[in-house]
């Protein structure tokens, strides 16, 4: 497996444009992580592991970013052919710098938005403790507006909330200490809250567990490469999704080999991590009808959320953020 940064070396990949385009004649493509190489990010490492990607035709390098809108500027800028990021950053790219990006596959059906708190404190537990709550969150965090919307359709009153600006690496240790009396962070965060705060007083209010519609992460590729190499895309996703599905199926397996790949991962904080997203993956609903599964419903009702509330509103079309032409057949599940 080769590492590189994605943008850094942007300069570079277009030097050597011809080269490149002799590499992916022979199968090769980037595939741009959402964040830095995590436990959570073990299925695509045991894709590649159990050469599933190979089986494809395809020879994969798995790139880190510093988030979802970075790895969407990686397929934009043809530095990676795919990459995993998040229904709301896509609307974004799209609305505001012409994204031609579309989601493939949905792997986060449940979308992670939690909001921590203490037993022994604020106890968040039902929507209706979200009013006149202090919370933490950090300035322009898209997840405060989700915390809103989702207020609204429960006909609570998003105003009451007191959002504190405060640093996603002291939120935690906040929350333990006392000081703020939740915090709003992914589910993923969850063995980090645990080990600051011990585990029979941390609470996790997982908005997708009480109520809350909306897609999350997913496979997105570039419109012009989704028509010009159809079987590599098929090929790609049908990989990963089978990488999925052993991840599920045995989390201690995927933790020891996405140890092997990504050296210095704790392994209880990395089985615990993918414990927690093979619960945002795995629903009735891709037990159904396949991981990766796309409904059309629930992908306009996500889409009409999140323009709604960033200023994309009228701006971006549902029917443009997806397309399910490369979902396998029959699904993987």
């Amino acid at each position: 497996m080769r590492l590189r940064l994605p943008l850094a070396f942007a300069a570079v990949v277009m030097s050597i444009a011809p080269f490149a385009v002799e590499a992916q004649a022979q199968g090769a493509v980037t595939f741009s992580l959402d964040f830095r190489a995590l436990g959570r990010h073990a299925a695509w490492y045991v894709a590649l592991e159990k050469g599933y990607y190979k089986q494809a035709g395809l020879d994969v390098t798995i790139i880190p970013s510093q988030g979802t809108a970075q790895a969407i500027q990686s397929v934009e800028s043809k530095a990676a052919q795919f990459a995993f990021s998040d229904v709301a950053g896509l609307v974004a790219a799209r609305a505001n710098s012409g994204a031609t990006a579309k989601m493939i596959a949905v792997i986060y059906q449940k979308a992670p938005y939690a909001i921590f708190s203490l037993r022994s404190g604020a106890n968040v537990s039902k929507p209706e403790q979200l009013e006149n709550l202090e919370i933490a969150s950090g300035a322009g965090s898209f997840t405060q507006k989700v915390v809103e919307a989702y207020m609204k359709s429960k006909g609570l009153k998003p105003e009451t909330v007191k959002w504190t600006n405060i640093d996603p690496a002291a939120r935690v240790g906040m929350l333990a200490a006392k000081k703020i009396p939740a915090i709003e962070t992914f589910a993923m965060s969850m063995p980090g809250v645990v080990k600051a705060v011990g585990g029979a007083d941390a609470q996790i209010f997982l908005l997708a567990n009480n109520g809350l519609q909306l897609y999350s992460n997913g496979i997105l590729v570039r419109e012009d490469y989704l028509k010009s190499e159809p079987d590599k895309v098929k090929g790609f996703v049908k990989a990963s999704l089978q990488g999925w599905n052993d991840t599920i199926a045995n989390p201690k397996e995927a933790a020891d080999i996405v140890m092997k790949h990504i050296k210095g991962l704790d392994a209880e904080v990395a089985l615990q991590e993918i414990i927690i997203v093979n619960a945002l993956v795995s629903t009735p609903d891709t037990k159904a009808k396949g991981l990766g599964t796309i409904d059309a419903k629930l992908m306009g009702d996500s889409v009409d959320l999140i323009a709604r509330n960033t200023g994309a509103d009228g701006k971006v079309a549902a029917k443009d953020v997806y397309d399910t032409s490369a979902l396998p057949n029959p699904p993987v599940k």
